[in-house]
């Protein structure tokens, strides 16, 4: 059972090191898991408050821009009002005054009722028809104020979007005054903010009309765009758009729709510039976790090897024990038959019964050891307590005299050479007594005693109620065989006769000799 036990704790171990090991491979694995998603939504927070915070400089941005184009149109119209009633003589002056807010570079013109260019900060420029241009016709339908998308200046070649306010009299359209506002204003604020890669800004009109980009796209219709769903909860915000409907890329969009215009800044961050730093953190990271995943792994694979080798080396020792032990308890067994066969010869051959039973005594005190060894598999020890009982009970049962037993055994555990001395002499003892002690019709008590003395001493005590024992008679019994038994044991005995007779015998729990010097 201890082997079994001993086998089956191996395979807890093993079991137990594989689990532990496991644990601690996930654990690591775990940890690393979490540390990536942390970090890869840490930069995705930071990618949304970019995205957003960007749209609303754009927003605030061009507000200004288009709010001072408006104002500047409203001048402008003044100034033409001024003039038809002969209020000014100098209308060029006056044009140039109503535009002073405006950045430099930008183009002001003003158009006649049929889009022919009657005037513009472009003096070289003449013969110049709009009447095609889409914010011309709106104003034509009444439009007040158009904004247009991004397109191609006739003035100068230059790619520009309009602010144009349509000039009227008693509710007819006279004219329109424009202000074409650069494209490239749009990319110089994408160059301040660093939006760089794939990442873009527009400006939008809420009717899904791109009107300008950069980088550069043609004029398209962005109404279904995803900018448009989120507007119906939030005039601005952010959102990660995998796939950007204007050009298929993935960015992080921040929104931001103007306040008095029907337009809308959109700041689109590239995912890929926006998250480098997630890659970069991430390379660096599998550079230290996974190599020590792997070797921590490998570790673990080698020590799990090695507890199983070891397992499977204490099933085979455990298997040749149990093999050795078998064969011992066929000796054991056979020792305990031939020594029954010796008993038997001794019953037919001596004829004098006192030196047969004699005899028959001490070689049944070693047929008891080896049966109880056979019995228990205890190779190692025998526990004399229990060993003592059953001899001298085996001793009573085979007298005819009627006595009483009496015992006070402390458990203890010898080797089975020592526990075939006590046993020996505890049969010698008790044989003596039996024939000696009693009267034939007294009923006689016989007390039995192994204590402990100390922790390396025992004391067995023998003693019955009999008559007593003469000590001069004494040396001429069994006492040499009781001296020689007590050497064996490397201990002494005393010899009382008080009250019947007490033997006592002290003696070490082991052998303090070799059992070659004995």
């Amino acid at each position: 059972m201890g082997q079994t036990a001993l086998l089956s704790s191996s395979r807890q171990a093993v079991r137990l090191v594989c689990i532990t090991g496991i644990a601690v491979i996930a654990a690591v694995a775990v940890f690393w898991a979490v540390a990536i998603r942390t970090e890869y939504e840490s930069q995705r927070a930071k990618a949304s408050i970019r995205a957003h915070t960007s749209a609303h400089v754009v927003a605030t941005q061009f507000h200004w821009i288009i709010e001072a184009s408006s104002q500047s149109l409203q001048r402008i119209e003044d100034a033409i009002r001024l003039h038809e009633s002969g209020m000014t003589d100098d209308p060029v002056r006056d044009l140039n005054d109503a535009v002073r807010d405006l950045p430099d570079g930008y183009q002001y013109s003003v158009y006649d009722a049929a889009g022919n260019l009657t005037y513009s900060n472009i003096v070289t420029t003449t013969g110049i028809n709009v009447v095609d241009r889409d914010y011309f016709q709106k104003m034509q339908e009444g439009d007040k104020i158009v904004v247009s998308p991004m397109l191609r200046e006739r003035l100068t070649g230059e790619d520009v979007f309009i602010i144009a306010r349509r000039i009227e009299r008693d509710g007819q359209m006279v004219g329109a005054a424009t202000i074409a506002i650069p494209a490239s204003a749009l990319q110089s604020l994408a160059s301040a903010m660093s939006f760089t890669g794939q990442s873009a800004i527009s400006l939008i009109r809420l009717d899904g009309t791109l009107i300008v980009r950069t980088p550069k796209l043609p004029t398209m219709d962005l109404s279904n765009a995803r900018v448009f769903q989120e507007m119906k909860t939030a005039r601005d915000g952010v959102y990660e758009n995998r796939v950007s409907p204007a050009d298929g890329v993935s960015r992080f969009v921040g929104y931001w729709q103007m306040e008095d215009w029907p337009v809308v800044a959109v700041a689109g961050l590239d995912r890929d510039l926006a998250m480098a730093d997630f890659r970069r953190n991430l390379s660096i990271w599998s550079a230290l976790a996974l190599p020590a995943i792997i070797a921590l792994s490998i570790v673990f694979i080698k020590l799990l090897k090695m507890m199983q080798a070891d397992s499977r080396r204490q099933a085979a020792l455990i298997e040749a024990n149990q093999r050795n032990e078998f064969l011992l308890r066929e000796i054991h067994h056979r020792v305990k038959n031939n020594l029954q066969t010796v008993m038997s010869l001794i019953r037919l051959q001596i004829k004098d019964r006192q030196t047969a039973n004699s005899l028959l005594g001490r070689i049944g005190t070693m047929v008891a050891i080896h049966e109880k060894i056979y019995a228990t598999d205890q190779f190692a020890t025998i526990d004399a307590s229990g060993y003592l009982r059953e001899l001298t009970e085996s001793i009573a049962q085979s007298q005819s005299k009627a006595t009483t037993l009496h015992f006070d055994l402390d458990p203890v555990d010898l080797s089975s050479d020592r526990a075939m001395s006590i046993g020996l002499l505890a049969n010698e003892i008790i044989s003596n007594a039996f024939k000696h002690a009693w009267d034939t019709d007294q009923i006689g008590n016989l007390w039995v005693s192994l204590k402990k003395d100390g922790d390396d001493m025992l004391v067995l005590t023998i003693a019955d109620d009999g008559k007593g024992i003469d000590p001069h008679a004494a040396q001429n019994m069994g006492s040499r065989l009781m001296a020689a038994f007590a050497s064996q044991l490397d201990g002494n005995h005393e010899i009382v006769s008080e009250n019947g007779t007490r033997i006592i015998v002290r003696f070490p729990l082991k052998c303090k000799t070799a059992p070659d010097d004995r």
